[in-house]
């Protein structure tokens, strides 16, 4: 394994415990704080998938930097609540797409008949 894989590596196991950790604390609270960490869970979850040594997704010097980081996981976590971009364009326009795609799918059924 080269250094560049070990420092990737490095970075996802230090963010999978994080990420384990958070699980585990999560699990100790009652069903309604639970039900209130589930975006949290789903989004890190996500973010740590991104993150895989294999995936060689971004730069090393960014995972350098990253790695520096004492919780890279909730940094990013916490980046991405802070961003501008806004989740529900996305959905709304993911729900859009499905729509139409659905009202093509009945519209050639109707014309095959």
């Amino acid at each position: 394994m080269n250094n560049e894989m070990k420092i990737r590596e490095k970075v996802y196991k230090k963010m999978e415990q994080e990420y384990n950790t958070f699980i585990e604390n999560l699990k100790l609270k009652p069903p309604e704080k639970i039900i209130d960490g589930a975006y949290e869970k789903v989004m890190k979850e996500e973010i740590l998938g991104d993150f895989y040594p294999e995936y060689d997704k971004y730069d090393i010097e960014k995972i350098k930097a990253l790695n520096k980081c004492k919780a890279p996981l909730e940094e990013l976590y916490q980046n991405w609540m802070d961003c501008d971009t806004n989740i529900c364009e996305i959905l709304e326009y993911n729900i859009y797409e499905t729509l139409e795609n659905l009202v093509k799918k009945e519209n050639n059924k109707l014309q095959e008949r």
